[in-house]
């Protein structure tokens, strides 16, 4: 795998997230989740480098039929989807919200993370957050939900 080649989840792959399908659980599932087709490999594997051989666990992915490079050459980024909010990528928060709400629920953290990846504005991911935010706070208690709440927020353009 190239270093700045993207990939996305493939028709497998999202069937096995939303699913829970086999075949893909533990490490796989929480990187398989971070695949988002915005981010590179590089990228990829500094977010799950907590995670140890990441390299590995993302070719395994690909070699399972999970993931899928994007077409259009190894360095290609996508054009369109990524919101700019006031200096700030939306794709960098929803990867950050993403992580740390693995960190925080582990498994649980799934469907929320389908759900914050899948917004498309501020407002979208505001809303999304909130909810995370109320998970988080039900599951791990106040203190655990206002740490999330505030490493999130410290990425947000200040209005």
């Amino acid at each position: 795998m190239e270093a700045q080649a993207i990939y996305r989840k493939s028709d497998k792959g999202t069937e096995a997230i939303a699913t829970r399908g086999h075949g893909v659980g533990g490490k796989l599932r929480m990187l398989l989740i971070l695949v988002d087709g915005k981010k590179n490999v590089e990228e990829l594997t500094r977010l799950a480098a907590g995670m140890g051989e990441s390299a590995q666990l993302l070719e395994q992915l690909e070699a399972d039929g999970f993931i899928e490079a994007l077409s259009g050459g190894a360095g290609a980024r996508p054009t369109g989807g990524q919101a700019v909010v006031a200096g700030t990528d939306l794709s960098k928060l929803k990867s950050l919200a993403a992580r740390l709400l693995l960190e925080q629920l582990g498994p649980l953290a799934d469907e929320l993370s389908l759900k914050i990846e899948a917004t498309r504005d501020l407002s979208q991911f505001v809303e999304a957050m909130k909810r995370a935010y109320t998970v988080v706070r039900d599951v791990k208690g106040q203190a655990a939900a206002d740490r999330f709440g505030a490493e999130v927020e410290a990425q947000l353009p200040k209005a």
